[in-house]
Parts: C-alpha cells; structure tokens; sequence
C-alpha cells in the first residue's frame, strides 16, 4: 500500500513539474513574441494589433494576460484570439503552435499578402514560408527567421532583430 501511495504521489510530482515547466515556456515566448512588436514595424498602425494563436492554449493565456496593459508602438491595444486554423482572419501576429505545425501551408494562403507576421514552434518552417521558428534549444529560448519571409508580407526588420534571432 505504501508502495502504491508512493508512485502515485510520485506522478503527481513529476506531472505537476512538467506542467509547471510547461508554463514557464509559455510566460519566456510570450515575452519575446511581444518583443517582436517593438523589433518588427508593421505598415498599418491603426486599430488593434490582433494576435491569433493556432494550437497552443497556455501560450494565447499567457500571451493575453502579458499583453493586457501593453500597447504595440505606445497605440495600438494588443487583442490575443486562440483560433482554429481554418478561423485566421485579420491578424497582424499569427502564432501556429507545435500541434497544428502540419496546417502551415493552408495558414499561408489564408494570410494572403496581408502585412502579418507567420511565428512557429517547430525549427525548420521558414523553409516552408513561416517567418520565424520560436524553439527552445538546450534550455534556451531562441529564433530562426527568413528575412524574405518576412518582407513579403511588408513589415520591416530592424537591425536589433537580425542580432537576435538565427539566419
């Protein structure tokens, strides 16, 4: 019985641990996601600046309570939507989690050449038209980015930005 008890406060541990964790990574991208506002500049600065996130739950949450009191160019209010793929819309930031990395193709098209930025969870998808790939690598956060990627779309880069991120 002791035995038993254990394992199972055991998993809980761990569980807990790795949900914990889990949020941590949540709260690390939506910082530097929100720092992409001030490192990008987006031709259009009227409205809201929407951010829509396609598959990550904890990241819209964390994202939208980062964001609540920020603006993006000190006017733009920051609206966080978690849409299905086939519901991106108009969004100036279109985030597409690990899960849904499989639809980024059909999330291209739908984005159109509207002037949004494409961001991923999985290295490797500004091969495949994203903007930038979000990953973490031996425990720390960084990004890859396809310049052309993101001058397609018309935003432009600052050179605080190519410093930062992976070419």
């Amino acid at each position: 019985m002791k035995k038993i008890f254990f394992l199972i406060l055991l998993g809980v541990i761990v569980v807990f641990k790795g949900y914990k964790a889990q949020a941590q990574d949540a709260k690390f991208q939506a910082l530097i996601i929100y720092n992409f506002t001030k490192l990008l500049d987006w031709p259009d600065k009227s409205g809201d600046f929407v951010i829509e996130v396609v598959g990550n739950a904890e990241l819209a949450k964390e994202l939208a309570d980062f964001t609540q009191t920020r603006k993006v160019a000190g006017v733009q209010n920051i609206v966080v939507n978690k849409v299905l793929p086939s519901d991106v819309s108009n969004a100036q930031i279109v985030i597409v989690g690990l899960t849904e990395s499989d639809k980024l193709e059909n999330i291209i098209a739908k984005a159109g050449s509207r002037n949004v930025l494409i961001v991923t969870e999985k290295k490797g998808l500004t091969k495949k038209g994203a903007g930038i790939s979000l990953m973490k690598e031996k425990g720390t956060w960084q990004f890859q980015f396809d310049e052309n990627n993101i001058k397609k779309y018309g935003l432009k880069i600052s050179a605080d930005f190519r410093e930062l991120g992976v070419q």
